[in-house]
């Protein structure tokens, strides 16, 4: 089984899985609020609470390293599945809509890896965790 995990972590972690996109600091806030929220409201699969906590501290350190307006931001496709869910949880909270915003502009440039990312999602659980815990 480690090495399974391992190959999906080398697979998944190389350059072309990750999304190099700059985010209003005011945007990236609201989204880390949404975070919160489901992280305390939702009962969440254990790759789901992985990946929320993840995006949580990604979020986090990448607003703490700049002072500007725009954040760098670099996230890995794989999270697209969780954007997504996200996104349609707070569907209706114009509050949140930056999350809807990143969850789109995340699908839109990872089409020409969707195969690889549906891969991704029919995973085990743990495998999942293992990866996420890792890209």
């Amino acid at each position: 089984m480690t090495v399974i995990t391992d190959f999906y972590q080398f697979k998944y972690s190389r350059n072309n899985y990750y999304l190099e996109l700059l985010i209003n600091r005011t945007a990236l806030l609201y989204i880390e609020k949404a975070l919160d929220e489901s992280l305390s409201n939702m009962y969440l699969s254990k790759d789901s609470e992985c990946a929320y906590m993840r995006l949580k501290e990604l979020f986090y350190n990448s607003r703490v390293e700049s002072d500007s307006l725009y954040v760098e931001l670099r996230i890995n496709k794989c999270y697209l599945k969780y954007m997504q869910n996200l996104s349609c949880y707070f569907y209706n909270r114009n509050e949140y809509e930056a999350v809807k915003v990143l969850s789109d502009y995340m699908q839109y440039f990872s089409t020409s890896d969707i195969d690889e990312i549906s891969t991704f999602c029919e995973l085990n659980e743990d495998i999942k965790v293992r990866v996420l815990s890792n890209v």
